[in-house]
């Protein structure tokens, strides 16, 4: 596992890529419009009993120019995918900016599926 370092008058500070994608995919879940991490349709209850793996569906490199973070996705059927993927991106590079005080180079955003809506039980009692 890589690590990065920042320096400071005290000593240096190490931050894993493992504590990156937490942040990163916390910040993502944070997002209206995203159905799931890492494309799985699951969604909610995966995400929930998954809690050892909180950073599914994401992937962080250090660069040369800072970090390269790779977030996996699925959306909610309906949503515009541009606008659910460009807040994604905002949201991540603010939360690991600010909490990890680190500079993102790249925030890619894949979206590997859509979660169709259950259709309504009582439509068809009518």
């Amino acid at each position: 596992m890589n690590e990065n370092f920042i320096t400071t008058d005290g000593g240096k500070i190490s931050i894993s890529e493992e504590v990156i994608s937490v942040i990163s995919a916390i910040a993502a879940k944070e997002v209206e419009g995203r159905a799931a991490m890492g494309g799985n349709l699951l969604g909610g209850l995966s995400d929930i009993l998954a809690k050892k793996n909180q950073g599914k569906g994401v992937k962080v490199e250090f660069g040369d120019n800072g970090l390269v973070i790779d977030v996996h996705i699925t959306v909610k059927f309906g949503v515009k995918i541009r606008e659910v993927s460009v807040a994604i991106q905002e949201q991540i590079k603010n939360a690991v900016e600010t909490m990890a005080g680190l500079s993102i180079d790249t925030v890619n955003v894949f979206v590997d599926g859509v979660e169709l809506e259950k259709a309504k039980t009582n439509e068809s009692a009518e």
